[in-house]
């Protein structure tokens, strides 16, 4: 895999405290990216920026509520405050109501709404305010396959991702006029605290680390090479064939 060289760039990753935003957080520091993590729980903020700061030593956790505007724009001075710019944004931060839509209740549907959709919107239009008066920058949506299809328990959820997965496709047509690519990245089910309560457990489900690969590449790809939206899917393994059971498919010859 290409590995990209993110000596003296800044990144941004809100919720990345833990699960994937941990582990993408991770990559690009220790690529040489100085990174601001942002979440609601400062225990792991400051475990994880810990380790953020063993590989890149100016990298610093802010609290944050992504569908909180006036949080979101703190750490955006902050950032300008101690780096000037900012190269990078990671808009992760997510909820997920595990509903139907007659079940989901109006407090289900805000929260994810709000975070998913309004908490990204914040994220990424702040981000691209402060990339275009460099006329450089990559903002990336971790949106989940769930903005690509429909999941008959996850209503509200996809109802946000798939909002989310277009008003990035929006923010694309406006960045590329400075320079500043925009991609939705859609991973289908990752193995983190967010799917702990999944009745089919995780071994199955790709690791957060994966994603975090995907990201690095992106960041990696030469500059006329885009990639606009990237689905992830898992590969589930087909189970060993059963030697009594002849074979539908003929070998050739």
């Amino acid at each position: 895999m290409l590995v990209p060289d993110l000596k003296g760039q800044v990144a941004l990753v809100t919720g990345g405290n833990r699960g994937i935003g941990r582990s993408v957080a991770l990559a690009l520091a220790r690529q040489g990216a100085t990174v601001c993590i942002t979440g609601r729980n400062r225990e792991t903020l400051a475990s994880t920026a810990e380790e953020l700061q063993a590989a890149s030593p100016d990298s610093f956790w802010m609290a944050c509520d992504v569908r909180d505007e006036k949080q979101q724009q703190a750490v955006f001075q902050e950032i300008l405050k101690r780096h000037l710019r900012l190269d990078i944004c990671v808009a992760n931060a997510g909820e997920a109501a595990l509903a139907t839509a007659t079940r989901t209740t109006l407090e289900d549907w805000r929260r994810d709404i709000d975070t998913n959709l309004t908490g990204l919107f914040i994220t990424t239009t702040e981000s691209l305010r402060i990339m275009m008066r460099r006329k450089s920058g990559y903002i990336i949506g971790i949106v989940s396959k769930a903005g690509t299809t429909a999941f008959v328990a996850r209503a509200s959820y996809c109802a946000s991702k798939w909002g989310a997965r277009g008003f990035l496709k929006c923010l694309a047509m406006e960045a590329e006029k400075s320079n500043v690519k925009v991609t939705a990245l859609c991973p289908a089910s990752v193995a983190t605290d967010f799917q702990k309560n999944n009745p089919k457990g995780t071994d199955w489900m790709m690791a957060s680390e994966t994603v975090a690969d995907a990201v690095l590449y992106l960041l990696s790809l030469e500059k006329n090479a885009y990639i606009d939206e990237w689905l992830i899917s898992v590969w589930i393994k087909p189970e060993k064939p059963n030697p009594d059971q002849p074979s539908l498919i003929k070998p050739p010859g």
